[in-house]
Protein backbone atom coordinates (compact mmCIF):
# COMPACT_ATOMS: atom_id res chain seq x y z
CA UNK A 1 0.00 0.00 0.00
CA UNK A 2 1.61 3.42 -1.38
CA UNK A 3 1.92 6.25 1.28
CA UNK A 4 0.05 9.05 -0.05
CA UNK A 5 -1.16 12.88 0.84
CA UNK A 6 -3.52 14.77 -1.01
CA UNK A 7 -1.75 18.34 -1.94
CA UNK A 8 -4.79 19.97 -4.13
CA UNK A 9 -8.76 20.09 -3.76
CA UNK A 10 -9.64 16.89 -4.63
CA UNK A 11 -6.28 15.82 -7.01
CA UNK A 12 -2.81 16.07 -6.77
CA UNK A 13 -1.24 13.73 -4.67
CA UNK A 14 2.50 13.41 -3.13
CA UNK A 15 3.49 9.50 -3.57
CA UNK A 16 6.31 8.69 -0.55
CA UNK A 17 8.63 5.83 -0.28
CA UNK A 18 9.21 4.70 -3.53
CA UNK A 19 12.38 4.86 -5.64
CA UNK A 20 11.06 5.67 -9.15
CA UNK A 21 14.34 4.10 -10.44
CA UNK A 22 13.68 0.96 -8.70
CA UNK A 23 10.10 -0.34 -8.61
CA UNK A 24 9.28 -3.94 -8.90
CA UNK A 25 6.31 -4.56 -11.18
CA UNK A 26 3.78 -4.46 -8.22
CA UNK A 27 4.90 -1.19 -7.26
CA UNK A 28 5.06 0.15 -10.00
CA UNK A 29 1.46 -0.56 -11.27
CA UNK A 30 0.46 0.59 -7.71
CA UNK A 31 1.92 4.10 -8.84
CA UNK A 32 0.29 4.24 -12.14
CA UNK A 33 -2.80 3.58 -10.68
CA UNK A 34 -2.55 6.29 -7.97
CA UNK A 35 -1.47 8.89 -10.39
CA UNK A 36 -4.70 7.88 -12.72
CA UNK A 37 -6.94 8.43 -9.74
CA UNK A 38 -5.14 11.68 -8.81
CA UNK A 39 -4.26 13.09 -12.09
CA UNK A 40 -1.30 14.86 -10.42
CA UNK A 41 1.58 12.85 -8.93
CA UNK A 42 4.86 14.29 -6.93
CA UNK A 43 7.71 12.17 -5.49
CA UNK A 44 10.07 13.96 -3.30
CA UNK A 45 13.85 13.27 -3.26
CA UNK A 46 14.29 11.08 -6.30
CA UNK A 47 17.91 9.91 -7.98
CA UNK A 48 17.05 9.44 -11.69
CA UNK A 49 20.24 9.35 -14.73
CA UNK A 50 18.74 10.10 -17.89
CA UNK A 51 18.72 6.52 -18.52
CA UNK A 52 16.50 5.73 -15.76
CA UNK A 53 14.31 8.88 -16.30
CA UNK A 54 13.80 7.51 -20.09
CA UNK A 55 13.24 3.93 -18.67
CA UNK A 56 10.49 5.01 -16.27
CA UNK A 57 8.95 6.75 -18.80
CA UNK A 58 8.64 4.34 -21.64
CA UNK A 59 7.00 1.63 -19.07
CA UNK A 60 4.21 4.02 -18.28
CA UNK A 61 4.04 4.29 -22.46
CA UNK A 62 5.11 5.48 -25.95
CA UNK A 63 8.05 7.57 -25.65
CA UNK A 64 7.27 11.14 -26.59
CA UNK A 65 10.26 13.63 -28.71
CA UNK A 66 8.90 16.87 -28.89
CA UNK A 67 8.79 18.59 -32.22
CA UNK A 68 11.30 21.38 -30.67
CA UNK A 69 15.05 19.67 -31.12
CA UNK A 70 16.84 22.14 -30.38
CA UNK A 71 16.70 21.61 -25.79
CA UNK A 72 16.74 17.85 -26.54
CA UNK A 73 19.06 16.21 -24.40
CA UNK A 74 22.84 15.73 -26.42
CA UNK A 75 22.42 11.85 -26.20
CA UNK A 76 18.35 11.56 -24.94
CA UNK A 77 16.19 13.40 -27.84
CA UNK A 78 13.63 12.02 -25.43
CA UNK A 79 14.48 14.40 -22.85
CA UNK A 80 14.28 17.94 -23.06
CA UNK A 81 15.58 20.66 -21.14
CA UNK A 82 13.60 23.31 -19.67
CA UNK A 83 16.03 25.93 -18.29
CA UNK A 84 16.90 29.50 -18.47
CA UNK A 85 20.31 28.40 -18.36
CA UNK A 86 22.89 29.01 -20.97
CA UNK A 87 26.05 27.75 -22.90
CA UNK A 88 28.31 29.46 -24.44
CA UNK A 89 25.77 31.91 -24.48
CA UNK A 90 22.79 30.07 -26.30
CA UNK A 91 19.55 28.80 -24.04
CA UNK A 92 20.59 25.05 -22.52
CA UNK A 93 16.32 24.55 -22.46
CA UNK A 94 13.14 25.94 -23.47
CA UNK A 95 11.89 28.40 -20.80
CA UNK A 96 9.44 31.19 -22.42
CA UNK A 97 6.50 33.58 -21.76
CA UNK A 98 4.31 30.77 -23.38
CA UNK A 99 4.82 28.56 -20.01
CA UNK A 100 3.12 31.45 -17.95
CA UNK A 101 -0.06 30.36 -19.95
CA UNK A 102 -2.55 28.01 -19.17
CA UNK A 103 -1.77 25.46 -21.30
CA UNK A 104 -2.25 21.41 -22.42
CA UNK A 105 0.33 20.04 -23.61
CA UNK A 106 0.79 19.07 -27.75
CA UNK A 107 -3.28 19.90 -27.93
CA UNK A 108 -1.84 20.55 -32.05
CA UNK A 109 -0.76 17.07 -32.27
CA UNK A 110 -3.00 14.27 -33.72
CA UNK A 111 -1.46 12.48 -30.60
CA UNK A 112 -1.64 14.37 -28.00
CA UNK A 113 1.09 12.96 -25.34
CA UNK A 114 -0.48 11.71 -22.81
CA UNK A 115 1.19 12.27 -19.73
CA UNK A 116 4.68 14.43 -18.94
CA UNK A 117 6.87 13.87 -16.49
CA UNK A 118 9.02 16.43 -14.72
CA UNK A 119 12.57 16.13 -13.20
CA UNK A 120 14.06 19.02 -11.36
CA UNK A 121 17.81 19.40 -10.92
CA UNK A 122 17.94 23.31 -9.79
CA UNK A 123 14.87 25.07 -8.89
CA UNK A 124 14.60 28.92 -7.50
CA UNK A 125 14.23 29.26 -4.05
CA UNK A 126 11.25 31.64 -4.96
CA UNK A 127 8.53 31.63 -7.98
CA UNK A 128 8.76 29.19 -10.58
CA UNK A 129 5.90 27.36 -9.18
CA UNK A 130 4.10 24.89 -11.68
CA UNK A 131 0.26 25.26 -11.29
CA UNK A 132 -2.28 22.59 -12.36
CA UNK A 133 -5.96 23.01 -13.27
CA UNK A 134 -8.45 19.73 -12.53
CA UNK A 135 -9.78 20.04 -15.81
CA UNK A 136 -12.13 17.12 -14.92
CA UNK A 137 -13.86 19.15 -11.72
CA UNK A 138 -14.05 22.12 -14.08
CA UNK A 139 -16.64 20.57 -16.38
CA UNK A 140 -18.04 18.85 -13.82
CA UNK A 141 -18.77 22.33 -12.09
CA UNK A 142 -19.48 24.36 -14.85
CA UNK A 143 -22.40 26.76 -15.19
CA UNK A 144 -25.01 25.55 -17.28
CA UNK A 145 -24.74 28.64 -19.96
CA UNK A 146 -20.60 27.62 -20.37
CA UNK A 147 -21.75 23.84 -20.19
CA UNK A 148 -23.80 23.53 -23.11
CA UNK A 149 -21.73 26.02 -24.83
CA UNK A 150 -18.79 23.46 -25.15
CA UNK A 151 -20.72 20.11 -25.21
CA UNK A 152 -20.46 18.74 -28.69
CA UNK A 153 -17.89 21.21 -29.73
CA UNK A 154 -14.59 20.56 -31.23
CA UNK A 155 -11.59 23.02 -30.72
CA UNK A 156 -9.12 24.18 -33.21
CA UNK A 157 -5.32 23.41 -31.38
CA UNK A 158 -2.21 25.43 -33.05
CA UNK A 159 1.34 25.18 -32.44
CA UNK A 160 2.69 29.10 -33.81
CA UNK A 161 -0.47 30.86 -30.91
CA UNK A 162 2.06 31.47 -27.66
CA UNK A 163 4.44 33.35 -26.91
CA UNK A 164 6.58 30.70 -26.43
CA UNK A 165 6.61 30.16 -30.16
CA UNK A 166 6.46 33.64 -31.44
CA UNK A 167 9.59 34.57 -29.42
CA UNK A 168 11.42 30.94 -30.63
CA UNK A 169 9.22 30.34 -33.93
CA UNK A 170 9.38 26.61 -35.30
CA UNK A 171 11.10 25.92 -38.38
CA UNK A 172 9.94 25.12 -41.53
CA UNK A 173 10.73 21.76 -41.30
CA UNK A 174 9.04 21.30 -37.87
CA UNK A 175 6.37 23.41 -38.63
CA UNK A 176 5.02 20.78 -41.25
CA UNK A 177 4.70 17.55 -38.32
CA UNK A 178 2.61 19.44 -36.53
CA UNK A 179 -0.31 21.08 -38.80
CA UNK A 180 -3.26 22.85 -36.70
CA UNK A 181 -5.45 20.16 -35.08
CA UNK A 182 -8.92 19.51 -34.20
CA UNK A 183 -10.60 17.75 -30.90
CA UNK A 184 -12.90 17.22 -28.94
CA UNK A 185 -13.73 20.49 -26.71
CA UNK A 186 -14.75 17.82 -24.13
CA UNK A 187 -12.95 14.97 -23.70
CA UNK A 188 -13.43 11.42 -22.28
CA UNK A 189 -10.56 9.95 -20.36
CA UNK A 190 -9.07 6.87 -21.87
CA UNK A 191 -8.87 4.60 -18.74
CA UNK A 192 -11.93 6.04 -16.71
CA UNK A 193 -15.01 6.80 -16.55
CA UNK A 194 -15.11 10.76 -15.85
CA UNK A 195 -14.71 13.64 -18.47
CA UNK A 196 -12.70 16.67 -19.09
CA UNK A 197 -13.02 20.20 -19.84
CA UNK A 198 -9.88 19.82 -22.77
CA UNK A 199 -8.77 23.60 -22.41
CA UNK A 200 -5.13 24.63 -23.78
CA UNK A 201 -5.49 28.76 -23.82
CA UNK A 202 -2.18 29.00 -25.44
CA UNK A 203 -2.93 26.93 -28.54
CA UNK A 204 -6.95 27.50 -28.71
CA UNK A 205 -8.08 29.50 -31.52
CA UNK A 206 -11.12 28.45 -32.96
CA UNK A 207 -14.37 26.57 -31.07
CA UNK A 208 -16.49 24.79 -33.38
CA UNK A 209 -17.98 27.38 -36.29
CA UNK A 210 -17.84 30.40 -34.44
CA UNK A 211 -16.19 33.28 -35.37
CA UNK A 212 -12.46 33.91 -33.55
CA UNK A 213 -13.48 37.12 -32.03
CA UNK A 214 -16.35 35.04 -30.29
CA UNK A 215 -14.46 31.76 -30.11
CA UNK A 216 -11.77 33.72 -28.07
CA UNK A 217 -14.18 35.11 -25.79
CA UNK A 218 -15.28 31.85 -24.87
CA UNK A 219 -12.30 30.52 -24.38
CA UNK A 220 -11.26 33.89 -22.23
CA UNK A 221 -14.47 32.66 -20.05
CA UNK A 222 -13.33 29.33 -19.79
CA UNK A 223 -10.14 29.67 -18.76
CA UNK A 224 -11.21 32.16 -15.83
CA UNK A 225 -13.92 29.54 -14.38
CA UNK A 226 -10.80 26.65 -14.62
CA UNK A 227 -8.58 29.03 -12.68
CA UNK A 228 -10.56 29.53 -9.96
CA UNK A 229 -8.70 28.57 -6.70
CA UNK A 230 -11.11 25.54 -5.56
CA UNK A 231 -9.53 23.56 -9.06
CA UNK A 232 -6.15 24.75 -8.73
CA UNK A 233 -3.12 23.28 -7.23
CA UNK A 234 0.38 24.88 -7.42
CA UNK A 235 3.88 22.84 -7.09
CA UNK A 236 6.39 24.28 -5.17
CA UNK A 237 9.44 22.82 -6.66
CA UNK A 238 12.20 21.28 -4.68
CA UNK A 239 15.67 19.75 -5.96
CA UNK A 240 15.27 15.97 -7.17
CA UNK A 241 11.24 16.23 -7.24
CA UNK A 242 9.43 14.00 -10.13
CA UNK A 243 5.82 15.32 -10.90
CA UNK A 244 4.05 13.66 -13.72
CA UNK A 245 0.74 14.77 -14.94
CA UNK A 246 -1.83 13.36 -17.24
CA UNK A 247 -3.24 15.96 -20.05
CA UNK A 248 -6.35 14.21 -20.75
CA UNK A 249 -7.44 15.54 -17.05
CA UNK A 250 -5.32 19.01 -16.17
CA UNK A 251 -3.98 21.62 -17.55
CA UNK A 252 -0.58 23.79 -16.37
CA UNK A 253 1.04 26.97 -16.54
CA UNK A 254 4.46 28.30 -14.62
CA UNK A 255 4.37 30.96 -12.22
CA UNK A 256 7.03 33.25 -12.93
CA UNK A 257 10.83 34.10 -11.30
CA UNK A 258 13.30 36.50 -11.30
CA UNK A 259 15.99 35.71 -13.53
CA UNK A 260 18.80 35.92 -11.42
CA UNK A 261 17.70 32.71 -10.19
CA UNK A 262 18.68 29.26 -11.84
CA UNK A 263 16.08 26.42 -13.02
CA UNK A 264 16.89 22.95 -14.56
CA UNK A 265 14.34 20.34 -15.20
CA UNK A 266 14.32 17.65 -17.76
CA UNK A 267 10.96 16.98 -19.09
CA UNK A 268 10.04 13.93 -20.42
CA UNK A 269 6.15 12.21 -22.16
CA UNK A 270 4.51 9.32 -22.96
CA UNK A 271 1.65 8.11 -25.13
CA UNK A 272 -1.36 6.59 -25.29
CA UNK A 273 -1.60 3.31 -27.35
CA UNK A 274 -2.63 4.15 -30.95
CA UNK A 275 -6.26 2.81 -30.68
CA UNK A 276 -6.59 5.53 -28.23
CA UNK A 277 -4.18 8.34 -28.70
CA UNK A 278 -6.36 10.79 -30.60
CA UNK A 279 -9.06 12.30 -28.01
CA UNK A 280 -12.33 11.18 -27.90
CA UNK A 281 -15.56 12.64 -26.53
Amino acid sequence: MLETKLLGNGFAAEINGVDLGDLDDATFEAVRQCWLDHKVAVFRDQDLSDEALVGLTERLGGLFVHVRDTFHAPDRPEIMYVSNLKEEGRPLGALGDGDLEWHSDQTYTRRPVFGTMMYAIEVPADGGETCFSDLSAVYENLPADLKAEVDGKTGLYTATRNRTSQLQPLRPDQLDRVPDQRHPLVRKHPYRERKALYLSPSHLIGVGDLPEEESLALVARLTEWAGRPEFVYCHKWRPRDVVIWDNASVMHRRNAFSPDERRFIKRTGFHLPEELGVPFS
